[in-house]
């Protein structure tokens, strides 16, 4: 008598139905992480890079105000030579919003000025500093 012993010594490996369905949930399983992953690795670097152009204007503005601080020490201050020597000439400088304002009653115009605000730029990054005579 010719019977098929089906003990569970005598089975080895994955029938095919079970490969098939294990790489259809896989295949089903990427369609749906990919997308949302691909746009994630595609833009993690993007607040990296707000970060250094945060920190690059942060270290222009510390510089600006080491200056500034050093001739208020030094009592050699002219807020006109400062502006002109060191804010005009800083590569992040916005010259359209850097001027002189004056304040008053919660408001401030450029008439009278005796402020000197100093705007500096880079990509989307926007950092705002007042310095006084």
């Amino acid at each position: 008598m010719n019977t098929c012993d089906i003990s569970p010594n005598n089975q080895r490996g994955f029938t095919l139905l079970e490969i098939i369905v294990t790489l259809i949930l896989v295949s089903i399983s990427a369609a749906v992480i990919f997308p949302v992953m691909g746009t994630n690795l595609i833009r993690s670097a993007e607040p990296v890079e707000r970060l250094n152009d945060h920190h690059l204007l942060v270290q222009e503005m510390d510089r600006l105000t080491g200056i500034y601080r050093n001739a208020i020490h030094n009592d050699t201050l002219n807020i006109n030579t400062f502006k002109t020597n060191d804010v005009d000439t800083s590569p992040y400088v916005d010259a359209g919003l850097t001027e002189f304002i004056s304040l008053g009653d919660g408001t401030y115009s450029t008439s009278s000025p005796n402020i000197l605000r100093v705007v500096l730029v880079n990509n989307d990054q926007t950092l705002v500093a007042l310095f006084a005579q």
